[in-house]
Protein backbone atom coordinates (compact mmCIF):
# COMPACT_ATOMS: atom_id res chain seq x y z
CA UNK A 1 0.00 0.00 0.00
CA UNK A 2 1.22 3.46 -0.43
CA UNK A 3 2.38 5.85 2.27
CA UNK A 4 -0.79 7.68 1.52
CA UNK A 5 -3.38 4.62 2.42
CA UNK A 6 -4.02 2.90 5.69
CA UNK A 7 -4.83 -0.59 5.92
CA UNK A 8 -6.86 -1.25 9.15
CA UNK A 9 -8.38 -5.10 10.25
CA UNK A 10 -11.29 -4.99 12.70
CA UNK A 11 -12.53 -8.32 13.86
CA UNK A 12 -16.12 -6.96 13.86
CA UNK A 13 -18.31 -4.69 11.51
CA UNK A 14 -19.02 -1.81 14.02
CA UNK A 15 -22.50 -0.38 13.74
CA UNK A 16 -21.36 2.36 12.39
CA UNK A 17 -23.90 5.12 10.14
CA UNK A 18 -20.44 6.78 8.31
CA UNK A 19 -19.48 3.76 7.73
CA UNK A 20 -22.52 2.11 6.25
CA UNK A 21 -22.42 5.61 3.91
CA UNK A 22 -18.88 5.04 2.87
CA UNK A 23 -18.90 1.77 2.39
CA UNK A 24 -22.08 1.90 0.12
CA UNK A 25 -20.83 4.94 -1.65
CA UNK A 26 -17.89 2.86 -2.55
CA UNK A 27 -19.86 -0.40 -3.91
CA UNK A 28 -22.14 2.05 -5.61
CA UNK A 29 -18.65 3.33 -7.82
CA UNK A 30 -17.73 -0.16 -8.84
CA UNK A 31 -18.27 -0.87 -12.71
CA UNK A 32 -20.59 -4.50 -11.38
CA UNK A 33 -21.99 -2.55 -8.10
CA UNK A 34 -23.93 -5.83 -6.05
CA UNK A 35 -26.06 -5.78 -3.63
CA UNK A 36 -23.79 -9.20 -2.21
CA UNK A 37 -21.75 -5.89 -1.39
CA UNK A 38 -23.41 -3.82 0.46
CA UNK A 39 -22.61 -2.91 4.32
CA UNK A 40 -26.17 -4.29 5.02
CA UNK A 41 -25.52 -7.71 3.76
CA UNK A 42 -22.23 -8.48 5.43
CA UNK A 43 -23.80 -6.97 8.70
CA UNK A 44 -26.94 -9.39 8.41
CA UNK A 45 -24.47 -11.90 8.05
CA UNK A 46 -22.26 -11.51 10.92
CA UNK A 47 -25.30 -11.03 13.00
CA UNK A 48 -26.57 -14.66 11.81
CA UNK A 49 -23.41 -16.68 12.00
CA UNK A 50 -21.30 -14.87 14.93
CA UNK A 51 -20.92 -18.74 16.45
CA UNK A 52 -19.20 -20.32 13.61
CA UNK A 53 -17.54 -17.50 11.60
CA UNK A 54 -15.30 -14.54 13.13
CA UNK A 55 -15.10 -11.57 10.99
CA UNK A 56 -12.09 -10.21 9.26
CA UNK A 57 -13.11 -7.05 8.12
CA UNK A 58 -10.05 -5.16 5.85
CA UNK A 59 -10.68 -1.46 5.22
CA UNK A 60 -7.92 1.15 3.61
CA UNK A 61 -8.98 4.93 3.99
CA UNK A 62 -6.56 7.68 1.96
CA UNK A 63 -5.32 10.75 3.01
CA UNK A 64 -8.42 12.39 3.37
CA UNK A 65 -9.96 10.02 5.79
CA UNK A 66 -12.04 8.33 2.47
CA UNK A 67 -12.88 4.56 2.52
CA UNK A 68 -11.31 3.36 -0.83
CA UNK A 69 -10.98 -0.21 0.29
CA UNK A 70 -13.34 -3.39 1.69
CA UNK A 71 -12.67 -7.19 2.39
CA UNK A 72 -15.05 -8.88 4.46
CA UNK A 73 -13.56 -12.00 5.43
CA UNK A 74 -14.23 -14.41 7.98
CA UNK A 75 -12.40 -17.49 9.49
CA UNK A 76 -14.08 -20.64 10.04
CA UNK A 77 -13.19 -22.52 13.66
CA UNK A 78 -10.62 -24.83 11.65
CA UNK A 79 -8.57 -21.71 10.73
CA UNK A 80 -9.98 -21.45 6.93
CA UNK A 81 -10.23 -18.30 5.59
CA UNK A 82 -13.19 -17.37 3.11
CA UNK A 83 -15.59 -14.50 1.90
CA UNK A 84 -17.80 -13.15 4.77
CA UNK A 85 -20.62 -13.54 2.67
CA UNK A 86 -19.09 -17.00 0.65
CA UNK A 87 -22.33 -19.17 1.60
CA UNK A 88 -25.03 -15.94 0.95
CA UNK A 89 -23.98 -14.36 -1.96
CA UNK A 90 -24.08 -15.14 -5.12
CA UNK A 91 -21.17 -12.68 -5.73
CA UNK A 92 -18.62 -12.28 -3.28
CA UNK A 93 -15.26 -9.47 -4.11
CA UNK A 94 -12.33 -7.26 -3.12
CA UNK A 95 -13.82 -3.80 -3.15
CA UNK A 96 -12.35 -1.18 -4.14
CA UNK A 97 -11.36 0.92 -7.85
CA UNK A 98 -9.20 -0.71 -10.89
CA UNK A 99 -5.97 1.36 -10.14
CA UNK A 100 -5.75 0.55 -6.23
CA UNK A 101 -6.98 -3.22 -6.75
CA UNK A 102 -3.59 -4.36 -6.90
CA UNK A 103 -1.69 -3.08 -4.06
CA UNK A 104 -5.06 -3.60 -1.90
CA UNK A 105 -5.17 -7.39 -2.69
CA UNK A 106 -1.45 -7.33 -1.68
CA UNK A 107 -1.96 -5.61 1.69
CA UNK A 108 -4.52 -8.25 2.83
CA UNK A 109 -2.90 -11.25 1.31
CA UNK A 110 0.15 -10.22 3.35
CA UNK A 111 -1.56 -8.95 6.85
CA UNK A 112 -3.21 -12.60 6.51
CA UNK A 113 0.08 -14.22 5.97
CA UNK A 114 1.79 -12.06 9.00
CA UNK A 115 -1.34 -14.14 10.98
CA UNK A 116 -0.43 -17.34 10.13
CA UNK A 117 -3.50 -18.28 7.77
CA UNK A 118 -2.24 -20.78 5.49
CA UNK A 119 -5.41 -22.07 3.94
CA UNK A 120 -7.95 -18.82 1.92
CA UNK A 121 -11.01 -20.31 0.13
CA UNK A 122 -12.48 -17.20 -1.78
CA UNK A 123 -15.70 -18.84 -3.86
CA UNK A 124 -18.42 -16.91 -6.00
CA UNK A 125 -15.70 -13.91 -6.89
CA UNK A 126 -17.13 -13.23 -10.61
CA UNK A 127 -14.65 -14.27 -13.27
CA UNK A 128 -14.83 -10.90 -15.33
CA UNK A 129 -13.71 -9.10 -11.57
CA UNK A 130 -10.23 -7.63 -11.94
CA UNK A 131 -9.36 -8.64 -8.43
CA UNK A 132 -8.52 -12.24 -10.21
CA UNK A 133 -5.42 -10.78 -11.86
CA UNK A 134 -4.95 -9.33 -8.45
CA UNK A 135 -5.03 -12.31 -6.35
CA UNK A 136 -2.66 -14.36 -9.27
CA UNK A 137 -0.12 -11.26 -8.78
CA UNK A 138 -0.49 -11.48 -5.39
CA UNK A 139 -0.38 -14.68 -4.17
CA UNK A 140 3.02 -15.34 -5.88
CA UNK A 141 4.54 -11.93 -4.43
CA UNK A 142 3.02 -13.18 -0.71
CA UNK A 143 4.09 -16.76 -1.35
CA UNK A 144 0.91 -18.38 -1.46
CA UNK A 145 0.16 -20.84 -4.15
CA UNK A 146 -2.69 -19.97 -6.58
CA UNK A 147 -5.84 -22.15 -8.22
CA UNK A 148 -9.11 -21.60 -9.68
CA UNK A 149 -11.43 -23.20 -10.92
CA UNK A 150 -15.31 -22.27 -12.05
CA UNK A 151 -17.68 -21.97 -9.16
CA UNK A 152 -21.12 -21.43 -10.93
CA UNK A 153 -22.69 -20.08 -14.09
CA UNK A 154 -25.09 -17.79 -12.74
CA UNK A 155 -28.12 -17.05 -15.54
CA UNK A 156 -28.98 -13.37 -16.43
CA UNK A 157 -32.07 -12.23 -18.31
CA UNK A 158 -31.02 -9.24 -20.17
CA UNK A 159 -33.70 -7.16 -20.92
CA UNK A 160 -33.06 -5.22 -23.76
CA UNK A 161 -32.25 -8.17 -26.03
CA UNK A 162 -35.02 -9.80 -25.41
CA UNK A 163 -36.99 -10.84 -28.55
CA UNK A 164 -40.58 -8.49 -29.20
CA UNK A 165 -43.22 -8.37 -31.91
CA UNK A 166 -43.31 -5.89 -34.28
CA UNK A 167 -45.63 -2.77 -32.45
CA UNK A 168 -45.79 -4.79 -29.30
CA UNK A 169 -43.93 -3.47 -25.94
CA UNK A 170 -44.11 -6.69 -23.87
CA UNK A 171 -41.12 -9.38 -24.66
CA UNK A 172 -41.71 -12.60 -26.13
CA UNK A 173 -41.58 -15.25 -23.34
CA UNK A 174 -40.31 -18.33 -23.54
CA UNK A 175 -43.39 -21.00 -24.00
CA UNK A 176 -45.92 -18.58 -23.76
CA UNK A 177 -49.50 -20.64 -24.68
CA UNK A 178 -48.35 -22.91 -22.02
CA UNK A 179 -47.61 -20.03 -19.42
CA UNK A 180 -50.98 -18.56 -20.66
CA UNK A 181 -52.95 -22.06 -19.78
CA UNK A 182 -50.93 -22.47 -16.37
CA UNK A 183 -52.02 -18.75 -15.30
CA UNK A 184 -55.87 -18.79 -16.40
CA UNK A 185 -55.98 -22.55 -14.43
CA UNK A 186 -54.50 -20.37 -11.44
CA UNK A 187 -56.08 -17.93 -11.89
CA UNK A 188 -60.29 -19.06 -12.35
CA UNK A 189 -61.59 -16.89 -9.71
CA UNK A 190 -59.57 -14.01 -9.59
CA UNK A 191 -56.69 -13.01 -12.18
CA UNK A 192 -52.82 -14.10 -11.13
CA UNK A 193 -51.05 -11.17 -10.16
CA UNK A 194 -47.64 -10.29 -8.16
CA UNK A 195 -47.76 -8.51 -4.80
CA UNK A 196 -44.43 -7.06 -3.67
CA UNK A 197 -43.31 -6.33 0.15
CA UNK A 198 -40.89 -3.25 -0.07
CA UNK A 199 -40.87 -2.16 3.91
CA UNK A 200 -40.22 -4.09 6.50
CA UNK A 201 -44.16 -3.87 7.96
CA UNK A 202 -45.18 -5.65 4.88
CA UNK A 203 -42.58 -8.57 5.28
CA UNK A 204 -43.02 -9.24 8.22
CA UNK A 205 -46.38 -10.85 8.46
CA UNK A 206 -45.14 -13.27 5.61
CA UNK A 207 -42.01 -13.97 5.86
CA UNK A 208 -42.42 -17.13 8.08
CA UNK A 209 -45.17 -18.11 5.69
CA UNK A 210 -42.15 -17.89 2.65
CA UNK A 211 -39.95 -19.88 5.08
CA UNK A 212 -42.50 -22.76 5.66
CA UNK A 213 -43.22 -23.14 1.72
CA UNK A 214 -39.66 -23.12 1.25
CA UNK A 215 -38.83 -25.88 3.40
CA UNK A 216 -41.55 -27.93 2.22
CA UNK A 217 -41.38 -27.58 -1.33
CA UNK A 218 -37.45 -29.33 -0.33
CA UNK A 219 -38.94 -32.36 1.64
CA UNK A 220 -41.24 -33.12 -1.32
CA UNK A 221 -37.92 -33.31 -3.52
CA UNK A 222 -35.98 -35.58 -0.74
CA UNK A 223 -34.36 -32.43 0.30
CA UNK A 224 -33.44 -30.30 3.20
CA UNK A 225 -33.69 -26.84 2.75
CA UNK A 226 -31.22 -24.64 4.16
CA UNK A 227 -33.95 -22.54 5.54
CA UNK A 228 -34.56 -25.30 8.15
CA UNK A 229 -31.56 -23.60 9.82
CA UNK A 230 -32.27 -21.48 12.69
CA UNK A 231 -29.03 -19.42 11.51
CA UNK A 232 -30.06 -19.08 8.06
CA UNK A 233 -33.47 -17.83 9.04
CA UNK A 234 -32.27 -15.28 11.31
CA UNK A 235 -30.00 -14.18 8.50
CA UNK A 236 -33.21 -13.43 6.51
CA UNK A 237 -35.05 -12.03 8.73
CA UNK A 238 -32.02 -9.48 9.69
CA UNK A 239 -31.05 -9.17 5.88
CA UNK A 240 -35.14 -7.79 5.39
CA UNK A 241 -34.79 -5.36 7.85
CA UNK A 242 -31.76 -4.28 7.27
CA UNK A 243 -32.33 -3.77 3.21
CA UNK A 244 -36.05 -2.70 3.67
CA UNK A 245 -34.38 0.53 5.21
CA UNK A 246 -32.97 1.01 1.94
CA UNK A 247 -35.60 -0.26 -0.27
CA UNK A 248 -33.48 -2.73 -1.77
CA UNK A 249 -35.80 -5.74 -1.10
CA UNK A 250 -38.23 -7.12 -2.82
CA UNK A 251 -40.55 -9.85 -1.79
CA UNK A 252 -42.54 -11.12 -4.28
CA UNK A 253 -45.98 -13.32 -4.15
CA UNK A 254 -47.58 -14.64 -7.16
CA UNK A 255 -51.39 -14.58 -5.85
CA UNK A 256 -55.34 -15.02 -7.06
CA UNK A 257 -57.27 -13.37 -4.57
CA UNK A 258 -55.76 -14.19 -0.87
CA UNK A 259 -54.27 -17.76 -2.76
CA UNK A 260 -50.72 -17.27 -2.68
CA UNK A 261 -48.64 -19.38 -5.46
CA UNK A 262 -45.66 -18.61 -5.66
CA UNK A 263 -42.88 -16.73 -3.64
CA UNK A 264 -39.31 -15.03 -4.57
CA UNK A 265 -37.25 -13.12 -1.66
CA UNK A 266 -35.27 -11.16 -3.92
CA UNK A 267 -33.96 -7.86 -4.20
CA UNK A 268 -34.01 -4.60 -6.60
CA UNK A 269 -30.59 -3.32 -6.69
CA UNK A 270 -29.56 -0.43 -9.14
CA UNK A 271 -30.17 -2.01 -12.43
CA UNK A 272 -30.82 -5.51 -11.33
CA UNK A 273 -33.80 -7.48 -9.83
CA UNK A 274 -32.47 -10.58 -8.51
CA UNK A 275 -33.82 -13.96 -8.47
CA UNK A 276 -32.77 -15.13 -5.31
CA UNK A 277 -34.44 -17.62 -3.24
CA UNK A 278 -37.89 -18.40 -4.97
CA UNK A 279 -40.51 -21.35 -3.82
CA UNK A 280 -43.42 -22.07 -4.34
CA UNK A 281 -46.63 -24.54 -3.74
CA UNK A 282 -46.02 -27.84 -3.91
CA UNK A 283 -49.64 -28.97 -4.58
CA UNK A 284 -49.70 -26.78 -7.66
CA UNK A 285 -46.37 -28.36 -9.02
CA UNK A 286 -48.72 -29.52 -11.95
CA UNK A 287 -49.00 -25.31 -13.17
CA UNK A 288 -45.20 -24.71 -12.96
CA UNK A 289 -46.08 -21.97 -10.35
CA UNK A 290 -42.22 -21.38 -10.47
CA UNK A 291 -41.78 -20.85 -13.55
CA UNK A 292 -44.97 -18.52 -13.97
CA UNK A 293 -43.41 -16.34 -10.82
CA UNK A 294 -40.47 -15.87 -13.38
CA UNK A 295 -41.82 -15.03 -16.50
CA UNK A 296 -44.13 -12.71 -14.76
CA UNK A 297 -40.99 -10.87 -13.05
CA UNK A 298 -39.02 -11.13 -16.11
CA UNK A 299 -42.10 -9.52 -17.83
CA UNK A 300 -42.69 -6.56 -15.32
CA UNK A 301 -38.95 -5.92 -14.94
CA UNK A 302 -39.16 -5.23 -19.19
CA UNK A 303 -41.67 -2.35 -18.41
CA UNK A 304 -39.35 -0.82 -15.84
CA UNK A 305 -37.17 1.46 -17.82
CA UNK A 306 -34.80 1.48 -14.48
CA UNK A 307 -33.82 -1.98 -14.99
CA UNK A 308 -31.57 -3.58 -17.27
CA UNK A 309 -31.19 -7.40 -15.82
CA UNK A 310 -33.03 -10.08 -14.21
CA UNK A 311 -30.25 -11.80 -12.45
CA UNK A 312 -31.03 -15.67 -11.86
CA UNK A 313 -28.52 -16.20 -9.08
CA UNK A 314 -26.62 -19.29 -8.60
CA UNK A 315 -27.80 -22.84 -9.74
CA UNK A 316 -28.13 -24.72 -12.98
CA UNK A 317 -32.19 -25.51 -12.98
CA UNK A 318 -33.46 -26.29 -16.04
CA UNK A 319 -36.20 -23.79 -15.77
CA UNK A 320 -33.39 -20.87 -15.82
CA UNK A 321 -31.89 -22.32 -19.12
CA UNK A 322 -35.58 -21.44 -20.57
CA UNK A 323 -35.56 -18.33 -19.45
CA UNK A 324 -31.90 -17.04 -19.64
CA UNK A 325 -29.83 -15.59 -22.49
CA UNK A 326 -26.62 -14.61 -21.16
CA UNK A 327 -24.59 -15.58 -18.17
CA UNK A 328 -21.84 -14.80 -15.72
CA UNK A 329 -19.58 -17.09 -14.15
CA UNK A 330 -18.12 -17.25 -10.76
CA UNK A 331 -15.16 -18.56 -9.74
CA UNK A 332 -13.99 -20.88 -6.45
CA UNK A 333 -9.65 -19.59 -6.17
CA UNK A 334 -8.14 -21.36 -3.25
CA UNK A 335 -4.72 -19.66 -1.76
CA UNK A 336 -2.61 -22.08 0.15
CA UNK A 337 0.83 -22.12 1.35
CA UNK A 338 1.19 -25.81 1.02
CA UNK A 339 2.53 -27.24 -2.00
CA UNK A 340 1.20 -30.82 -1.35
CA UNK A 341 -2.21 -29.78 0.02
CA UNK A 342 -2.40 -27.34 -3.01
CA UNK A 343 -1.76 -30.42 -5.68
CA UNK A 344 -4.86 -32.76 -3.61
CA UNK A 345 -6.92 -29.70 -4.22
CA UNK A 346 -6.34 -29.72 -7.87
CA UNK A 347 -5.81 -33.21 -8.00
CA UNK A 348 -9.27 -34.00 -6.20
CA UNK A 349 -10.85 -31.18 -8.62
CA UNK A 350 -9.69 -32.50 -11.86
CA UNK A 351 -10.45 -36.59 -10.72
CA UNK A 352 -14.45 -34.72 -10.08
CA UNK A 353 -14.05 -33.99 -13.86
CA UNK A 354 -13.87 -36.60 -15.19
CA UNK A 355 -16.26 -38.77 -12.69
CA UNK A 356 -19.04 -36.07 -13.90
CA UNK A 357 -18.00 -37.12 -17.53
CA UNK A 358 -20.34 -40.13 -17.00
CA UNK A 359 -23.66 -39.99 -15.47
CA UNK A 360 -22.98 -43.75 -14.17
CA UNK A 361 -19.96 -42.83 -12.88
CA UNK A 362 -20.78 -40.14 -11.24
CA UNK A 363 -23.44 -41.86 -9.51
CA UNK A 364 -21.55 -44.46 -8.27
CA UNK A 365 -18.71 -42.02 -6.48
CA UNK A 366 -21.47 -40.06 -4.91
CA UNK A 367 -22.53 -43.77 -3.12
CA UNK A 368 -19.45 -44.49 -2.66
CA UNK A 369 -18.42 -40.73 -0.98
CA UNK A 370 -21.47 -41.43 0.92
CA UNK A 371 -20.68 -44.59 2.68
CA UNK A 372 -17.61 -43.55 3.55
CA UNK A 373 -18.76 -40.15 4.91
CA UNK A 374 -21.64 -42.34 6.84
CA UNK A 375 -19.05 -44.86 7.67
CA UNK A 376 -16.32 -42.48 9.13
CA UNK A 377 -19.50 -40.49 11.04
CA UNK A 378 -20.26 -44.43 12.76
CA UNK A 379 -16.67 -44.68 13.44
CA UNK A 380 -16.31 -41.79 15.62
CA UNK A 381 -19.81 -41.82 17.41
CA UNK A 382 -19.63 -45.22 18.25
CA UNK A 383 -15.35 -46.32 17.95
CA UNK A 384 -13.50 -48.54 16.01
CA UNK A 385 -14.78 -51.34 18.27
CA UNK A 386 -18.35 -51.64 18.01
CA UNK A 387 -18.37 -50.81 14.42
CA UNK A 388 -16.67 -54.01 13.19
CA UNK A 389 -19.26 -55.50 15.87
CA UNK A 390 -22.00 -54.29 13.84
CA UNK A 391 -20.59 -55.57 10.25
CA UNK A 392 -19.69 -58.94 11.34
CA UNK A 393 -23.20 -58.87 13.14
CA UNK A 394 -24.73 -58.35 10.04
CA UNK A 395 -22.56 -60.92 8.07
CA UNK A 396 -23.89 -63.40 10.18
CA UNK A 397 -27.42 -62.64 9.71
CA UNK A 398 -26.68 -62.77 6.18
CA UNK A 399 -25.72 -65.97 6.44
CA UNK A 400 -28.76 -67.24 8.92
CA UNK A 401 -31.42 -65.23 10.81
CA UNK A 402 -34.90 -65.04 12.66
CA UNK A 403 -36.95 -62.32 13.87
CA UNK A 404 -39.97 -62.21 15.45
CA UNK A 405 -42.76 -59.41 15.23
CA UNK A 406 -45.56 -59.08 17.58
CA UNK A 407 -49.07 -57.76 16.71
CA UNK A 408 -51.33 -56.22 19.02
CA UNK A 409 -54.71 -55.41 18.98
CA UNK A 410 -56.19 -51.89 20.78
CA UNK A 411 -58.34 -52.73 24.02
CA UNK A 412 -60.63 -49.44 23.68
CA UNK A 413 -58.47 -48.28 27.01
CA UNK A 414 -58.07 -44.36 27.34
CA UNK A 415 -54.46 -43.08 28.09
CA UNK A 416 -54.38 -40.55 31.37
CA UNK A 417 -54.83 -37.26 29.05
CA UNK A 418 -52.58 -35.16 31.12
CA UNK A 419 -49.83 -34.43 29.26
CA UNK A 420 -50.65 -31.17 27.59
CA UNK A 421 -50.44 -32.59 24.16
CA UNK A 422 -53.18 -33.02 21.12
CA UNK A 423 -53.06 -34.96 17.83
CA UNK A 424 -53.36 -32.97 14.70
CA UNK A 425 -53.04 -34.34 10.98
CA UNK A 426 -49.80 -34.23 9.24
CA UNK A 427 -49.21 -31.89 6.71
CA UNK A 428 -46.17 -30.07 4.46
CA UNK A 429 -46.29 -27.60 6.77
CA UNK A 430 -46.56 -29.25 9.74
CA UNK A 431 -43.54 -31.80 7.77
CA UNK A 432 -41.72 -28.26 7.62
CA UNK A 433 -42.12 -26.77 11.20
CA UNK A 434 -40.30 -30.09 12.24
CA UNK A 435 -37.61 -29.92 10.03
CA UNK A 436 -37.17 -26.32 11.66
CA UNK A 437 -37.59 -27.93 14.97
CA UNK A 438 -35.24 -30.49 14.69
CA UNK A 439 -32.56 -28.94 12.36
CA UNK A 440 -29.46 -30.96 12.29
CA UNK A 441 -30.99 -34.30 13.67
CA UNK A 442 -30.36 -36.63 10.29
CA UNK A 443 -32.22 -39.59 11.62
CA UNK A 444 -35.21 -37.26 12.10
CA UNK A 445 -34.49 -35.39 8.39
CA UNK A 446 -34.69 -38.85 7.06
CA UNK A 447 -38.02 -39.59 8.30
CA UNK A 448 -39.61 -36.40 7.59
CA UNK A 449 -38.38 -36.91 3.66
CA UNK A 450 -39.67 -39.83 3.87
CA UNK A 451 -43.07 -38.38 5.25
CA UNK A 452 -43.54 -36.16 2.75
CA UNK A 453 -43.02 -38.76 -0.36
CA UNK A 454 -45.73 -40.92 1.77
CA UNK A 455 -48.29 -37.82 1.90
CA UNK A 456 -47.95 -36.90 -1.54
CA UNK A 457 -48.85 -40.64 -2.76
CA UNK A 458 -52.30 -40.33 -0.23
CA UNK A 459 -51.33 -43.91 0.52
CA UNK A 460 -51.70 -43.11 4.49
CA UNK A 461 -52.72 -41.07 7.03
CA UNK A 462 -50.23 -39.07 8.93
CA UNK A 463 -50.07 -37.62 12.68
CA UNK A 464 -48.33 -35.52 15.11
CA UNK A 465 -48.76 -35.00 18.66
CA UNK A 466 -48.43 -31.24 19.08
CA UNK A 467 -48.13 -29.24 22.64
CA UNK A 468 -49.53 -26.19 23.79
CA UNK A 469 -46.63 -24.02 21.47
CA UNK A 470 -46.80 -25.87 18.42
CA UNK A 471 -43.53 -28.32 19.08
CA UNK A 472 -43.99 -31.59 17.15
CA UNK A 473 -43.22 -34.32 19.62
CA UNK A 474 -43.99 -37.55 17.92
CA UNK A 475 -45.05 -38.52 14.49
CA UNK A 476 -46.80 -41.57 13.33
CA UNK A 477 -48.86 -43.23 10.78
CA UNK A 478 -52.14 -45.38 9.72
CA UNK A 479 -53.06 -47.16 7.04
CA UNK A 480 -55.10 -50.43 5.75
CA UNK A 481 -53.77 -53.31 7.74
CA UNK A 482 -54.46 -56.11 4.84
CA UNK A 483 -51.85 -56.18 2.45
CA UNK A 484 -49.64 -53.92 4.35
CA UNK A 485 -45.99 -54.78 3.45
CA UNK A 486 -43.99 -55.22 6.86
CA UNK A 487 -40.39 -54.73 6.16
CA UNK A 488 -39.29 -56.90 9.11
CA UNK A 489 -40.84 -59.67 7.66
CA UNK A 490 -39.53 -58.58 3.97
CA UNK A 491 -43.68 -59.21 3.60
CA UNK A 492 -47.40 -58.11 2.70
CA UNK A 493 -49.11 -59.30 5.80
CA UNK A 494 -52.47 -60.30 5.99
CA UNK A 495 -55.18 -58.51 8.49
CA UNK A 496 -57.74 -60.29 10.46
CA UNK A 497 -60.40 -57.99 9.64
CA UNK A 498 -61.46 -55.96 6.96
CA UNK A 499 -61.93 -53.33 9.13
CA UNK A 500 -58.66 -53.10 10.62
CA UNK A 501 -56.17 -50.44 10.05
CA UNK A 502 -51.98 -50.66 10.64
CA UNK A 503 -50.04 -47.61 12.98
CA UNK A 504 -46.75 -47.77 11.97
CA UNK A 505 -43.53 -45.75 11.24
CA UNK A 506 -44.01 -44.30 14.41
CA UNK A 507 -41.23 -41.75 15.25
CA UNK A 508 -40.17 -39.31 18.30
CA UNK A 509 -37.21 -36.88 17.77
CA UNK A 510 -34.16 -37.91 19.66
CA UNK A 511 -34.46 -34.10 21.53
CA UNK A 512 -37.68 -34.81 22.94
CA UNK A 513 -37.17 -38.94 23.98
CA UNK A 514 -38.42 -40.30 27.10
CA UNK A 515 -41.64 -38.92 27.95
CA UNK A 516 -43.65 -41.55 26.73
CA UNK A 517 -44.89 -39.27 23.50
CA UNK A 518 -45.08 -42.93 21.78
CA UNK A 519 -47.56 -44.61 23.71
CA UNK A 520 -50.18 -41.82 24.03
CA UNK A 521 -49.58 -41.25 20.56
CA UNK A 522 -50.64 -44.44 19.46
CA UNK A 523 -53.12 -44.29 22.02
CA UNK A 524 -54.82 -41.39 20.39
CA UNK A 525 -54.58 -42.23 17.10
CA UNK A 526 -56.55 -45.46 17.59
CA UNK A 527 -59.24 -43.30 19.53
CA UNK A 528 -59.54 -41.70 16.17
CA UNK A 529 -59.61 -45.06 14.02
CA UNK A 530 -62.36 -46.48 16.28
CA UNK A 531 -64.35 -43.27 16.06
CA UNK A 532 -64.29 -44.01 12.04
CA UNK A 533 -65.63 -47.16 12.60
CA UNK A 534 -61.94 -48.70 12.11
CA UNK A 535 -60.21 -51.05 14.18
CA UNK A 536 -56.53 -50.38 15.68
CA UNK A 537 -53.67 -52.23 15.00
CA UNK A 538 -49.73 -52.01 15.72
CA UNK A 539 -46.71 -54.10 15.68
CA UNK A 540 -43.75 -54.41 17.79
CA UNK A 541 -40.61 -56.42 17.11
CA UNK A 542 -39.77 -58.62 20.02
CA UNK A 543 -36.55 -57.81 20.32
CA UNK A 544 -38.06 -53.84 21.35
CA UNK A 545 -38.79 -54.37 25.01
CA UNK A 546 -39.13 -50.13 25.26
CA UNK A 547 -41.87 -49.93 22.68
CA UNK A 548 -43.66 -53.39 23.79
CA UNK A 549 -43.94 -51.89 27.01
CA UNK A 550 -45.16 -48.45 25.73
CA UNK A 551 -47.87 -50.60 23.67
CA UNK A 552 -48.83 -52.41 26.67
CA UNK A 553 -49.07 -49.39 28.52
CA UNK A 554 -50.95 -47.28 25.83
CA UNK A 555 -54.15 -49.91 25.92
CA UNK A 556 -52.82 -52.30 23.11
CA UNK A 557 -52.62 -56.17 23.83
CA UNK A 558 -50.97 -58.64 22.25
CA UNK A 559 -52.93 -61.21 19.81
CA UNK A 560 -50.09 -63.02 17.65
CA UNK A 561 -47.03 -63.04 15.76
CA UNK A 562 -45.08 -64.20 12.96
CA UNK A 563 -41.66 -65.43 12.97
CA UNK A 564 -39.25 -64.40 10.17
CA UNK A 565 -36.60 -66.92 8.92
CA UNK A 566 -33.36 -66.42 6.73
CA UNK A 567 -31.14 -68.44 5.65
CA UNK A 568 -28.26 -66.86 2.94
CA UNK A 569 -31.53 -64.86 0.94
CA UNK A 570 -34.03 -67.35 1.19
CA UNK A 571 -36.58 -66.74 3.84
CA UNK A 572 -39.90 -68.32 5.41
CA UNK A 573 -42.55 -66.85 7.88
CA UNK A 574 -44.11 -68.43 10.64
CA UNK A 575 -46.77 -67.94 12.35
CA UNK A 576 -50.73 -67.79 11.88
CA UNK A 577 -53.39 -65.08 11.29
CA UNK A 578 -56.40 -65.16 14.06
CA UNK A 579 -59.36 -64.00 13.38
CA UNK A 580 -60.88 -61.40 15.39
CA UNK A 581 -62.64 -62.38 18.65
CA UNK A 582 -66.04 -60.70 18.34
CA UNK A 583 -66.42 -61.09 22.03
CA UNK A 584 -63.11 -59.19 23.12
CA UNK A 585 -64.17 -56.10 20.53
CA UNK A 586 -67.23 -55.69 22.15
CA UNK A 587 -65.65 -55.27 25.73
CA UNK A 588 -63.22 -53.12 23.96
CA UNK A 589 -65.81 -50.83 22.61
CA UNK A 590 -67.38 -50.14 25.79
CA UNK A 591 -64.12 -48.98 27.26
CA UNK A 592 -64.16 -46.04 24.66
Amino acid sequence: MGRDVRLILLKEIPEDAKLRQQWNALVERLDRPQVFYTYEWALAVQRAYHATLHTLLFLTYDLYESLSGVAALAADDGGRVTFLCATTGDYCDFLSQPAQKPSFVTAVLGELKRQGVEDITLTNLPADSNSVAALRQASRQIGFRYFARTAYLCAQVCLATLPRRPAETKPVLPRKKMLRRFLNAMGREQPVRLEHARTWEQVQPILHQFVLAHVARFLVTGRISNLASPERQVFLEELARLLCESGWLKLTRMMSGEKVFAWNYGFQFQDTWFWYQPTFDSGLEKFSPGFCLLAKIIEEAADTPALKTVDLGLGAEEYKDRSMNRSRETLCVTLRTSATRQLREVVRYRAARIVQSSRELEGAARACVAYLRLSRERIRRDGVTATISRLFRRFREFLWSESQVFFFEWNGSVCDGSCPANLEPLDLNRLASAASQYNGDKETAAYLIRSAARLRSGTAEGFALVDQEGRILHLAWATCFNGFFLSELNANVTAPGADCVMLFDCWTPREVRGHRYYGRTANLIARRMHEKGKWPWIFSAASNIASIRGLEKAGFERRYSLVRQRVVGWQRIKGTTPRLDAASRTEASAHV
